[in-house]
């Protein structure tokens, strides 16, 4: 093949791919299309990362409490999952909720808090818009539930305690929760709800 030969098919082949490229029409169905799948993909997604998000967050407290639980057989002392704002002391919970907790070795009643430098675990929020509440019997001891050497859970005046942790995250215009059940044998179960509000929950009777 001549040099002139092989440049003329090199043209053939360039103006070949040239016309069978996309036509105005098929890009605009192709834009269409993704536009489509990105306004029902995008919302569900941000959703399945906000309901994984709740999800650690409470298999993370869940945790907690049963570490407080098993340290407490363990080393046959009481252990405190207390609520701290500073990842430091015991504090009583804010109006607006949980900042975060601690887990560690409870100081002698009728002192409350933990022992100095005995602290097991520190838990924090994993957004600004998690919210964790508590019910009336957890508020009523400062944000402390105690884990007696029986494995038991008990209040600051050292009477059974069963209660509830609600944890709430709005997503999709939902408020998804998911509250933490501790019932005074010191077993923990977790229930799923949605409601248009993150309020108080109710004791469980």
């Amino acid at each position: 093949m001549t040099k002139a030969g092989c440049k003329k098919a090199r043209c053939d082949k360039t103006q070949k791919a040239i016309e069978t490229g996309f036509t105005l029409v098929e890009l605009m169905v192709t834009v269409a299309v993704l536009s489509v799948v990105l306004t029902v993909a995008v919302p569900s997604f941000a959703a399945l990362v906000q309901g994984n998000r709740l999800t650690g967050q409470v298999n993370q407290i869940v945790a907690a409490l049963n570490l407080a639980k098993a340290e407490a057989v363990k080393l046959n002392r009481a252990v405190l999952f207390c609520h701290s704002s500073d990842a430091t002391t015991c504090s009583e919970p804010a109006n607006t909720g949980w900042q975060g907790w601690l887990v560690g070795i409870a100081q002698p009643r009728p002192a409350t808090g933990i022992v100095v430098g005995n602290i097991m675990a520190v838990g924090e929020l994993h957004s600004d818009q998690i919210m964790i509440l508590e019910a009336e019997s957890i508020a009523d001891s400062d944000g402390e539930i105690r884990f007696v050497p029986q494995g038991l859970v008990r209040d600051q005046g050292n009477v059974p305690l069963t209660s509830v942790l609600r944890v709430c995250l709005k997503f999709s215009g939902v408020m998804n929760i998911r509250d933490i059940g501790i019932s005074s044998g010191g077993q923990v179960d977790v229930v799923n709800s949605t409601n248009t509000l993150c309020a108080v929950p109710e004791e469980i009777i």
